[in-house]
C-alpha cells in the first residue's frame, strides 16, 4: 500500500515487525523471572500461603482513571483471595503500581495451563507482574581479630556532602562515632534484635569514610548523612533487606523527597548532600531491554536536584564447576573461569538500577591493599586486578558503556576441593571474613561490641570507594584551587557533574585489555572490551591531579537544545615537531532531562568531537559509538607522529546539544568537560607549566580588550 505524506517511515517499521498483536498475558511476565520463581516456590511450600508480586500498571495521566484502574486491580486480587499491601503513583516517572499477595492456589493455575490462565494476568491496566524479592545483601558473622587502625583525627563538623542509602550502621562503633547523621524516620534501627546484625551498613559507612582499613586514607572531612532503606530479615540473621510491605522505588523517592525537600512539616534533612551511595542492586531485576522503575527514578532524581549518584552493577553467585585437572594450575584456572563468565554473560547482566544514564555505575576488580598469605585451603583463582568474577556487567540503556568504572572490590576466594578428586569439581565460595584477604571495615562484633573489623568484598564496596573518591574531589573543588593570574573555577552548580566527569578522567583499561586477551585466546574487539570493562580501572594517582607531564583543563556550563560551546585548549610550544608520545583525553559529563514515556529515556544528547588531526592522534580503547549513547563521553587518542603548529595554536572542541523533540524547549542542561594532554615520562617538556603560561596570556589579552563598563 501507499502510505501518506510524512508517514513513510512506518512503511520501513512493519517490514520489521515479526508478530504483531495486543499486549498479552505472556507479555506480563516476560522477562520478570516471576514464572521461574513461581516454580521454584511452590515446589518447596506446594498450595499453602501465598507470593508477594509487584504489579506494574499502564499509568495514565488522569488521576480519575487511575484510580479506577488499581481499583479493579485490587478488586481482581481480592476476588481470587489475595491482598492489596501497598501502593505508589509517581506522575514524574510514569509509575504505577501495587504490592499484593497471591495465593498458591492461583499460583498454582499460571504454572499448570499458562499465564493467561488467571484474570489478575489478563487485566487490560495491567503492565508488567513481577516477584517482589525483597532487595536484601547477605552477610557472614566472622570479625578479624587485632587492633583497629590508628584513631585518626576528631569527628568532622561540616554538613553532610554525601548520603549513604543503605542499612543500618553501627553508629557508635570506634571509627565512624560522631562522624554520621543518622535519619531514621521509619524506625528501621529499632527492629535489629542485636546490634551484631548491623553489618552492611557499618562496612558501607567505613568504607566511606576511611577506605580500605588494609590501608586507610585521610578520614572524610564532612559528616555521612546515613538513610536507612534496608532492615533485618524477620527469620534469617544473616540477611538485611528493603522492609517488608514497602515498595522500593516509592521507598528511594521519599527517601529523597525527605532530603531536599522535607516531609510533613519538617524541613529539608539534608540539603547539603551533592553525592549519594546506593550501594545495593535488585537480582529480581537483571537488566534485559527494559529499564527498571527504579533506574528511571533515579535519573529524574540525579537531574531535578543536580546530584552526582552512584550505583553498584551488583553481586552474582559464584559457585562453578571446574575440571579438576586445573585446581594446580592457576594460570589455567583463572583462564577458565574468565571463559565461563564471559560465555553466561546474559546471566550476569546489571542489576537494577545499575544501568541509569545519568548515575555513575561502579564495578569491581579483583584487588584489595590485604598482604597476608593466602593459605592452602583456598583458591585465589581469579585475575589480579580484572573484573572481579561476582560482578555484573555487560552494556546499559541503548548499549550505553556500563558500568562507567571500576574499582577494588576486595578479592573472593573458593574452597580447595579435597585432593584427588577426577572430573568436574564444584568451587564454592571460601569465608575469609575473619582472616582475609579482602578489604578490612569496621564491623560489630558476635555480642555487638563497637570496635570489631571484619574483611569484605563486593561491587558495593567498589561504589562505596568510589563515594569516598568523589567526596574528596568535590571538597577539592569546594576550595577553589584556582590561583592568582588563572581564571576562576566553574561555579559550584556545576561540581556534581565535574566530580562525574573527573572520576571517569582517571580511568582507563591500562594493561586490563591486553591480559584478556591473552586469557582468552581471543582477538577481542573494543566492544568486547567495553562490555567487560567498562571506560576501565580508576587510578586514583590521576585523580583530579597534574604534574610537569600533563596540563589538565575544566570546563563546565549549561547548555540547551542547538547549542554549541566552543572550548580552546593551548598546544604547548615544546611538542611541536617531536615524535614523543603523547596522550589527549577528554570527559564530557552530564545530567540529562529524562523523558519515561518513550523508549529514548535520555531527553538531552551532549557530544564533543575529539580533533585527531593537528596532533596526529587515534581514539582508543572504549567503543567509539557506546560512549556515545549515555551521559558520559570518555575518549582516549595517542600517537607519535611529528605535528607542526604555530605557537599560539590551540585544540578547539566543541560541545554540541541535541534535545529530544518532546522536550520543552531552552530545557536546561548542566554539564562538566575535563581535557588532559600528557606526555611520556622521559620527555623534558614541562607540559603543565607551558600550557599554564598560555592560558594566563590569554586570559590577561581578553582583560585589556574588554570594553570599560
Amino acid at each position: 500500500m501507499r502510505f501518506p505524506y510524512g508517514l513513510t517511515p512506518l512503511r520501513n517499521a512493519f517490514r520489521l515487525l515479526r508478530d504483531l498483536r495486543r499486549w498479552s498475558p505472556q507479555d506480563r511476565v516476560r522477562d520478570t523471572g516471576l514464572l521461574e520463581q513461581w516454580q521454584e516456590e511452590v515446589a518447596v511450600v506446594g498450595n499453602s500461603g501465598s507470593a508477594r508480586v509487584e504489579v506494574e500498571l499502564w499509568f495514565r495521566n488522569d488521576p480519575v482513571r487511575r484510580a479506577a484502574a488499581q481499583a479493579q486491580v485490587s478488586g481482581l486480587i481480592a476476588a481470587a483471595g489475595g491482598q492489596v499491601r501497598g501502593s505508589s503513583a509517581l506522575a514524574e516517572i510514569g509509575y504505577h503500581a501495587v504490592l499484593a499477595d497471591v495465593p498458591h492456589a492461583q499460583i498454582q493455575q499460571v504454572l499448570d495451563q499458562g499465564p493467561g490462565a488467571i484474570e489478575l494476568l489478563r487485566a487490560n491496566d495491567v503492565m508488567l507482574v513481577s516477584p517482589a524479592t525483597a532487595m536484601s545483601v547477605v552477610r557472614s558473622d566472622d570479625v578479624a581479630d587485632g587492633e583497629l587502625a590508628d584513631r585518626q583525627a576528631d569527628p568532622p563538623t561540616e554538613p553532610p556532602l554525601v548520603a549513604l542509602l543503605d542499612a543500618v550502621p553501627l553508629a557508635n562503633h570506634e571509627l565512624l562515632a560522631g562522624r554520621l547523621v543518622l535519619d531514621d524516620p521509619d524506625g528501621v534501627g529499632a527492629l535489629y534484635p542485636s546490634a551484631s546484625q548491623q553489618r552492611h551498613g557499618t562496612a558501607m559507612a567505613s568504607l566511606i569514610a576511611h577506605g580500605d582499613l588494609n590501608d586507610p586514607g585521610p578520614p572524610l572531612p564532612s559528616r555521612l548523612y546515613v538513610r536507612p532503606v534496608l532492615g533485618p530479615h524477620p527469620f534469617y540473621d544473616n540477611i538485611e533487606r528493603v522492609p517488608e510491605g514497602e515498595l522500593l522505588v516509592d521507598l528511594i523517592h521519599r527517601a529523597f523527597q525527605r532530603m531536599f525537600k522535607g516531609e510533613g512539616q519538617q524541613a529539608a534533612a539534608a540539603p547539603s548532600v551533592r553525592i549519594v551511595n546506593l550501594s545495593i542492586g535488585d537480582p529480581a531485576r537483571i537488566f534485559v531491554r527494559r529499564m527498571s522503575p527504579l533506574a528511571k527514578l533515579l535519573d529524574w532524581l540525579a537531574y531535578t536536584y543536580n546530584l552526582l549518584i552512584l550505583v553498584s552493577v551488583g553481586n552474582h553467585d559464584t559457585r562453578t564447576t571446574v575440571p579438576a585437572e586445573l585446581l594446580d594450575k592457576p594460570t589455567e584456572l583463572s583462564r577458565h573461569l574468565l571463559a565461563n563468565n564471559r560465555d553466561n554473560a546474559l546471566r550476569r547482566r546489571l542489576m537494577s538500577p545499575a544501568e541509569a544514564v545519568n548515575v555513575l555505575t561502579v564495578g569491581a576488580t579483583h584487588a584489595d591493599s590485604w598482604s597476608g598469605t593466602v593459605p592452602d585451603t583456598v583458591l585465589d583463582a581469579a585475575e589480579p586486578h580484572l573484573p572481579a568474577p561476582y560482578g555484573g556487567g555487560g552494556l546499559g540503556h541503548r548499549r550505553s558503556v556500563k558500568p562507567d568504572i571500576l574499582l577494588p572490590g576486595g578479592r573472593r576466594l573458593f574452597q580447595r576441593p579435597v585432593p584427588g578428586r577426577t572430573g568436574d569439581v564444584e568451587l564454592r565460595p571460601a569465608s575469609t571474613e575473619a582472616t582475609g584477604p579482602g578489604q578490612r571495615v569496621a564491623a560489630p562484633d558476635r555480642r555487638g561490641g563497637a570496635a570489631a573489623t571484619a574483611f569484605t568484598h563486593g561491587t558495593s564496596n567498589a561504589t562505596a570507594l568510589a563515594t569516598r573518591a568523589s567526596a574528596l574531589v568535590m571538597h577539592q573543588l569546594n576550595t577553589d584551587p584556582s590561583h592568582e593570574g588563572d581564571h576562576p573555577f566553574p561555579d559550584p552548580q556545576y561540581h556534581p557533574v565535574l566530580t562525574k566527569a573527573l572520576l571517569v578522567h582517571a580511568a582507563s583499561w591500562g594493561d586490563a585489555f591486553t591480559i584478556l586477551q591473552q586469557r582468552l585466546d581471543s582477538d577481542l574487539t573494543r566492544l568486547d572490551g567495553t562490555q567487560l570493562l567498562g571506560y576501565g580501572l580508576l587510578h586514583s594517582d590521576r585523580l583530579a591531579v597534574a604534574d610537569r607531564g600533563r596540563a589538565t583543563l575544566l570546563g563546565a556550563g549549561t547548555i540547551t537544545g542547538d547549542q554549541r560551546h566552543t572550548y580552546r585548549y593551548p598546544l604547548p610550544p615544546g611538542l611541536r615537531a617531536t615524535t614523543d608520545w603523547r596522550r589527549l583525553t577528554i570527559t564530557l559529563a552530564w545530567l540529562s532531562p529524562v523523558n519515561t514515556r518513550t523508549q529514548l529515556h535520555r531527553s538531552a544528547r551532549l557530544r564533543v568531537e575529539p580533533p585527531t588531526d593537528e596532533l596526529h592522534l587515534q581514539r582508543m580503547q572504549a567503543d567509539p559509538n557506546g560512549v556515545r549513547r549515555g551521559t558520559v563521553q570518555h575518549e582516549l587518542l595517542d600517537g607519535r607522529r611529528a605535528a607542526v603548529y604555530a605557537d599560539d595554536a590551540h585544540l578547539a572542541l566543541n560541545v554540541d546539544c541535541r534535545l529530544d523533540n518532546r522536550a520543552a524547549p531552552g530545557t536546561p542542561v548542566r554539564y562538566g568537560l575535563v581535557v588532559s594532554l600528557e606526555v611520556g615520562v622521559n620527555v623534558r617538556t614541562d607540559v603543565h607549566a607551558e600550557v599554564r603560561q598560555q592560558l594566563r596570556t590569554r586570559i590577561q589579552t581578553l582583560t585589556r580588550v574588554q570594553p570599560a563598563s
